[in-house]
């Protein structure tokens, strides 16, 4: 591993250090070289490791710049079940979680210029389709755990997931990439979707 790689807070695993000095290498190597001019084996190489180690982590270049959203989605679903816990109301408790992720917010906002930037609206749509139905699962389970019918449990989780993907496209397809611009957005989206939950 690359010797300038920062400490990992305790807990984080060897894989996890690993899977993210690939992400930082690669987001460098796009900014430095565009996207289809960065390669796998020079990302790899910086961080110490192999292609094959590269792929272990990511399918492909661009699933790097989905990274932020899917690996965001556990944390999402522990925070949101906190905050159900603590007595928030669904919306409340979405919103909170999605303004206080565990990813820095320059990096955020970094990783969805790039994406706008090197990939085809119908990769974003498609990886955001994917995600979209992954924190739905994760509310559907939330909400099943606190006693919600499947199917009222499974409306709520489809319009709530619904709303931040549609806030987060209208986002990155804008011209204002500040993330408070993304906040307002996934707000405004939630609360359009109130009268149904």
């Amino acid at each position: 591993m690359a010797t300038d790689t920062p400490l990992a807070p305790a807990g984080v695993t060897k894989s996890e250090r690993t899977r993210e000095a690939l992400r930082q290498a690669a987001i460098r190597h796009f900014v430095e070289h565009g996207f289809e001019g960065a390669n796998v084996p020079s990302i790899a190489a910086e961080v110490g490791v192999t292609e094959r180690t590269f792929y272990r982590h990511f399918a492909t270049k661009d699933e790097v710049l989905f990274a932020d959203v899917t690996t965001s989605l556990a944390w999402f679903r522990r925070s949101v079940r906190d905050r159900l816990g603590a007595g928030d109301d669904l919306i409340a408790a979405v919103l909170f979680s999605i303004t206080a992720p565990p990813v820095d917010p320059r990096l955020m906002v970094e990783i969805a210029r790039l994406r706008a930037e090197l990939l085809s609206p119908t990769r974003i749509e498609q990886s955001f389709r994917q995600a979209q139905g992954a924190m739905a699962r994760d509310l559907r389970v939330v909400l099943a755990e606190r006693g919600e019918e499947a199917l009222p449990g499974a409306v709520k989780a489809e319009a709530v997931a619904g709303a931040v993907f549609a806030a987060l496209a209208v986002w990155t397809e804008g011209s204002d990439v500040r993330l408070g611009a993304l906040v307002a957005a996934t707000e405004q989206a939630l609360e359009e979707i109130r009268p149904i939950l």
